[in-house]
């Protein structure tokens, strides 16, 4: 079974301290911004409620 992705919505201070190079490479080239709490990232699966960037 997959494992499932959490949002980078639900992550904590110390839960992109301990994983900083997903983190980067997450948010390095994004095209998506959440409408919730303002996180960017590359891809939807990333955010709760992402919104293409123009």
């Amino acid at each position: 079974m997959a494992k499932k992705t959490i949002e980078l919505c639900k992550w904590k201070q110390d839960d992109i301290t301990k994983k900083l190079e997903k983190f980067s490479d997450i948010v390095r080239n994004p095209k998506f911004i959440c409408t919730k709490c303002g996180r960017v990232a590359d891809k939807k699966k990333w955010l709760h409620k992402p919104v293409g960037l123009k």
